[in-house]
């Protein structure tokens, strides 16, 4: 069985799970969220309406997005397939597996970073079903998107899969932004779709903050996203990484438990979970001391949304540079 002829089974499986949990319709106003892969740095936004799901198939990868059910049979009318894996021939060739000879309508080179490829518009049936293929090469790797549809859904949910189509990024830390003080000796890689909220400093304190893409959305609409928030404070000449570490802690006073703690780079990595009449969320902290001055790197979600985000927080710390490891002023 082909690779197409796999995604289009696994499908259609997952179809029936899609209709028996009930219609979610994506509508106009349906905000975007962010999907983020740790495994294959990978992230793409799609209808927070959509349902998801992800399955591994001789070597690959696929995550699965399903737009709204329509028909007696609660099919969804769109499905967007995501996939990952190796490939031992150009993308031209591998396309093959899924034009199934079919002549694309178009092509387009692309580029993502470093990585290459190629898009496909075509139809099959006779023109009953459309499909959009994109294919990129990074090295061994390919990676892509497969959408189909019935030819008058297809046309119907054009935009969304043209906007999947132009969100798919390959995460890799060294494209990320580069936000470096020399005068507070750090430095930091952000991704671009995390954005910059606010910098203060002052009383040789420095603060800066970003917020996430969208993670997650409430029936309301209302999208939910995890902050980043950078620290450095000056310290006392005898303090070290474990005083400066026991004194954040207690800081931060008994609303915030302790989940997790061990040694990273020199420091300290902790998650803790924080319970308020508003919300329940977790914060994934940081925690280095280099030249007199203690960083705090600290990442929050609300509980629900943190397992999306976790991964990047740490991806994202594992960018950061203090001291002489920034390098020369």
């Amino acid at each position: 069985m082909s690779d197409r002829g796999r995604a289009c089974a696994a499908l259609a499986a997952i179809a029936l799970l899609a209709g028996a949990a009930g219609a979610c319709r994506a509508s106009a106003q349906d905000p975007f969220i962010t999907y983020f892969n740790a495994d294959f740095g990978l992230s793409i936004r799609y209808p927070a309406s959509w349902r998801t799901d992800q399955a591994e198939q001789d070597g690959m990868w696929y995550r699965y997005f399903l737009g709204p059910p329509v028909g007696a049979q609660r099919k969804p009318a769109v499905s967007v397939t995501l996939l990952a894996g190796p490939i031992a021939m150009t993308v031209d060739d591998y396309a093959q597996k899924y034009l199934a000879g079919n002549p694309p309508s178009s092509t387009h080179d692309e580029v993502r970073g470093g990585a290459r490829g190629k898009s496909y518009r075509f139809a099959s049936g006779g023109g009953a079903t459309r499909h959009s293929l994109l294919l990129l090469q990074e090295g061994e790797r390919v990676y892509g998107l497969y959408s189909q549809a019935d030819a008058p859904l297809f046309d119907r949910h054009l935009s969304v899969i043209d906007e999947m189509e132009r969100s798919l990024t390959l995460e890799r830390t060294e494209s990320y932004p580069e936000t470096r003080n020399d005068k507070f000796r750090f430095s930091i890689r952000v991704p671009p779709s995390w954005r910059s909220n606010r910098t203060f400093s002052g009383s040789g304190t420095f603060l800066t903050q970003f917020t996430s893409p969208a993670l997650a959305a409430d029936r309301s609409r209302q999208t939910v996203h995890a902050s980043l928030t950078l620290t450095v404070e000056p310290l006392d000449a005898d303090a070290t990484v474990d005083t400066f570490h026991e004194e954040a802690k207690r800081k931060l006073g008994e609303a915030f438990k302790s989940l997790s703690e061990k040694p990273w780079h020199g420091g300290y990595a902790d998650v803790l979970w924080v319970e308020t009449p508003m919300a329940v969320s977790r914060n994934k902290r940081f925690y280095r001391v280099s030249d007199g001055r203690g960083y705090t790197l600290a990442f929050e979600a609300r509980d629900d949304a943190y397992p999306r985000v976790s991964r990047w927080c740490d991806i994202i710390a594992s960018t950061l540079k203090v001291g002489s490891e920034v390098g020369p002023r």
